[in-house]
């Protein structure tokens, strides 16, 4: 047997002796002059003690290995289908000329999970990828636009979507204006 595990095996057989038979040990109750009590394996030789017995210390057999399930490896992982709402703007809103951001607001059923993420979508371009079920798009276009916003795992798979939502944005049309035709002054 080669020395260095006889020495851990040595300790160890020391340390469990040691931990029994403090487990073991005698407790003793002594009340000190202002009447208050104390508990202690060394009672003072200078006030009365008495035993105190104990009852048992609770144990429970070990588990059998045999009943734990088995460790769920990341490709067990269940799959969560999240149901994913648009519920701002409305279908077929239309954004007015002064208004120049489009915030958008989802619900999302079960909450997300720590490593799922949600990418926004205008017209199939990605808008943006976060955690967060509001955000705003600044300086939106003219015309009309398709949102759409997917929930996805860390490996990129699609584990929900949003039904698409079309909203209307107007915005001024600024004409040119020509330059102004010069007139003969008039003869006087």
């Amino acid at each position: 047997m080669p020395v260095r595990p006889f020495l851990c095996l040595l300790l160890a057989l020391a340390l469990t002796a040691s931990a029994s038979a403090s487990a073991s040990a005698q407790i003793y109750k002594t009340v000190d002059k202002d009447g208050k009590v104390i508990y202690t394996d060394k009672p003072r030789g200078d006030q009365p003690a008495e035993a105190v017995d104990l009852p048992p210390i609770n144990t429970l057999p070990p588990e059998n290995a045999d009943n734990f399930p088995e460790p769920r490896q990341d490709n067990q992982q269940e799959a969560i289908n999240y149901q994913v709402n648009i519920i701002s703007p409305r279908e077929n809103v239309t954004i007015p000329p002064g208004q120049r951001d489009l915030g958008i607001a989802i619900t999302l059923n079960p909450p997300l999970a720590g490593d799922h993420w949600l990418l926004y979508f205008m017209n199939g371009e990605l808008l943006e990828e976060t955690r967060d079920s509001n955000i705003v798009v600044q300086d939106v276009f003219r015309g009309s636009h398709t949102l759409e916003v997917e929930v996805i795992d860390s490996n990129g798979n699609s584990l929900g979507k949003s039904a698409p939502v079309v909203v209307n944005v107007i915005r001024p049309t600024v004409k040119q204006q020509t330059a102004p035709t010069p007139k003969p002054k008039p003869k006087t």
